[in-house]
């Protein structure tokens, strides 16, 4: 633990610079700074004469903040609550390295940064020769950041200046987008085209919930008319890809002439889930009357990732579509939005023509991306609230036979949420769903409905719990819960075609091993340890030679049925980091390859020897699990608390069942501190000022 109390000869000792940088060294051996954090705090003393050593503090902290996916560092949050801010706990620190090298104590950070007021780190920084200060007279004529700057200081907020610059872009961009264009029809002829694609509503709405009366995708569709930028938020089964279908047909009808209209996500795995979802969305579309099919008939399910669509330059950070060589489209529309980090959301912007359409869809309660920014969850922030002016309310109102809820409107409307529709029911999670009632409440932060659903007092039958019992070895548990999950996808391996089978049977069976793949998985929090990433793909490995057909799992890293994941993109071989391939001995050959389901739903056989770097997946963290489902998801916690565990993880975890949900739970006073955790990353994205 970190001594209480900052006496004030270790203050003044901190006024010269090397006994600061030694001070960051030891946070850094104590793991409260990293190696960068710390590599960059010398970087500017070495560069910077004039550089304060508070200045040298706040930028490490800084530092430590954009590694954990912030965009910046607000000073006053950081004076209030500097533990809940940097998200450490002095009790994690080892007390036989609280000595420093000189032999004095190590001082909390907080109780260090308490002893100035906002006004002194203020002037501290502005007096830096390497912080640009933001002020009322220079915002609009900064153009770029300064070189030699790499500090920008705005609104006593701290930020590097590359993500300073992106959020302004961002907003201006987005800005820009928001203005209202005019309809491309009257609102009675939108009416009847929107009733034509959702159903037309009875007047005589039934009595109940007044949210579970409104088809909130036909709104959803409807304001995306509205201006050239908008959102569709909702959860698992609310529908997204449903209303997307509908609203390009509505798109399509609506325009004179073709519109070019592209499909992304963030990831391959997204982009490739996106076009199967999609596909299967628009036989839907085949029951519409002969006048809609010409505008069914042109679109197209194609979808690819967001870095395939911008083109990536190798050894260039910049893309090859940007402001001066836009993308040919009319409308991009983009999947798994929570997944977009600010500067892939910057360069995005920049890409897209001057009259183009940008519409994002995602579940703004999931993790947001893995490096800095939060930019779906920005601007859906409130969006439960709805924060509607009274003109969208009137606007929205006229494609809804039911009453819009008064509470959603207010009289101070921010233009963002003006963009925002959220699907507010679920038809994956209905009321009989236990995995959607764990995830209402988990999301909601409700411990006590947490326990009641997890004891099974409520009698789901789509939810089990395996915790930690004195009497009960939680990995021996898991390791016969693997055994069972994993036994149909093993009994698929078996299925082998034999050598003289067609290609199409040949096919047939490896479709059907990739598709029994995604019937059972494993998701953790974390990477290291027994229930992390390593420990239970080491755990699956060693229970599962107990089945007959898997007795080779030891004899050959490649043994056949072990499902890899690609951990950095490969643009040679077209593969992106977060594909998934299982090693399959080919029939015709008996050469191993690794098996691929492309963007275009066509297998791939590549030769182990070719792919990079790569991991067993029989597990997965969570993070790596977005824009994915599994029938039966089993959701492993740690056996005891890390910072990484958090609300919004449980959340995007649970959601990933389809129809089963295992939590494992070690210690179930992790769970609690998880739920009680929420991640609210720090960025100012200037839209509603």
């Amino acid at each position: 633990m970190l001594i209480s109390a900052v006496l004030p000869e270790v203050l003044q000792r901190l006024q010269d610079r090397q006994a600061m940088l030694a001070l960051l060294a030891a946070y850094q051996r104590q793991q409260l700074l990293s190696q960068l954090d710390l590599a960059f705090a010398r970087f500017l003393a070495q560069n910077a004469p004039t550089v304060q050593p508070l200045s040298l503090l706040l930028a490490a902290l800084l530092s430590r903040q954009v590694g954990r996916g912030h965009v910046c560092l607000p000073l006053a949050d950081l004076l209030a609550d500097a533990p809940q801010l940097l998200n450490y706990q002095s009790a994690q620190l080892s007390p036989e390295a609280l000595s420093q090298q000189d032999g004095s104590l190590l001082p909390d950070p907080a109780l260090l940064l308490a002893s100035y007021s906002l006004d002194e780190l203020e002037a501290c920084l502005t007096q830096c020769d390497t912080v640009l200060t933001v002020t009322p007279a220079n915002a609009e004529s900064i153009a770029s950041v300064a070189p030699g700057r790499p500090l920008v200081l705005d609104q006593q907020i701290l930020y590097f200046a590359r993500y300073w610059s992106a959020e302004q872009q961002i907003a201006a961009d987005l800005r820009a987008l928001m203005q209202a264009v005019s309809l491309p029809a009257e609102p009675a002829q939108l009416k009847r085209y929107l009733d034509q694609l959702f159903g037309a509503e009875s007047l005589a709405v039934s009595a109940g919930d007044a949210f579970a009366q409104i088809n909130w995708q036909k709104l959803a569709c409807a304001n995306s008319l509205r201006s050239r930028f908008s959102v569709i938020t909702g959860g698992p089964g609310t529908g997204k890809t449903y209303t997307l279908v509908r609203l390009l047909a509505l798109l399509q009808r609506l325009s004179a002439t073709p519109l070019t209209i592209k499909l992304a996500a963030p990831t391959g795995k997204a982009a490739a889930r996106m076009k199967e979802a999609i596909t299967q969305a628009m036989q839907s579309l085949q029951a519409l009357a002969e006048d809609w099919q010409s505008a069914v008939s042109v679109i197209r399910a194609d979808s690819a990732t967001l870095h395939k669509l911008l083109g990536v330059q190798a050894g260039s950070r910049q893309f090859k579509h940007q402001r001066s060589k836009p993308l040919a489209l009319d409308v991009l529309i983009v999947d798994e939005a929570s997944m977009i980090d600010i500067e892939l959301m910057q360069a995005l912007l920049a890409a897209l023509p001057a009259d183009g359409r940008l519409i994002l869809l995602g579940d703004k309660d999931q993790l947001a991306s893995v490096e800095a920014g939060a930019i779906l969850g920005q601007l859906c922030q409130d969006a439960e609230q709805g924060g509607y002016s009274a003109e969208t309310m009137a606007y929205l109102q006229q494609f809804s036979a039911a009453p819009i809820p008064a509470q959603l409107a207010t009289s101070t409307p921010r233009q963002r949420l003006q963009q925002v529709v959220m699907l507010r029911v679920s038809r994956r999670f209905d009321q009989h769903s236990g995995i959607g009632a764990l995830a209402r409440a988990v999301n909601q932060g409700e411990q006590a409905q947490v326990d009641y659903l997890l004891s099974g007092q409520a009698g789901y039958q789509d939810l089990q719990l395996l915790a930690g019992e004195p009497e009960q070895d939680p990995l021996q548990q898991l390791a016969a819960l693997c055994r069972r999950g994993f036994a149909a996808y093993w009994q698929q391996l078996a299925a082998k075609p034999d050598a003289g089978a067609e290609a199409g049977a040949i096919e047939q069976w490896a479709r059907a091993v990739l598709n029994s793949y995604q019937q059972f998985q494993l998701l953790t929090a974390v990477r290291e340890g027994p229930f992390g990433v390593a420990g239970l793909n080491q755990l699956v490995q060693q229970a599962l030679p107990q089945l007959p057909a898997s007795r080779s799992l030891q004899q050959d890293s490649w043994y056949e049925g072990r499902p890899v994941m690609v951990s950095s993109n490969d643009y040679n071989l077209n593969l992106r980091n977060g594909d998934i391939g299982i090693v399959l001995i080919s029939p015709q050959d008996q050469q191993k390859r690794v098996v691929f389901i492309d963007a275009d739903n066509q297998l791939r056989w590549i030769l182990p020897s070719r792919l990079g770097a790569v991991e067993t997946v029989f597990a997965m963290t969570v993070h790596k699990s977005q824009g994915s489902e599994f029938s039966h998801t089993v959701l492993v916690l740690p056996e005891r608390d890390n910072p990484v565990l958090c609300r919004e993880l449980l959340y995007t975890g649970i959601t990933r069942a389809a129809k089963q949900l295992t939590l494992v739970v070690p210690d179930y006073q992790v769970l609690k501190q998880a739920v009680q955790r929420r991640t609210v990353r720090a960025g100012r994205l200037p839209l509603d000022e």
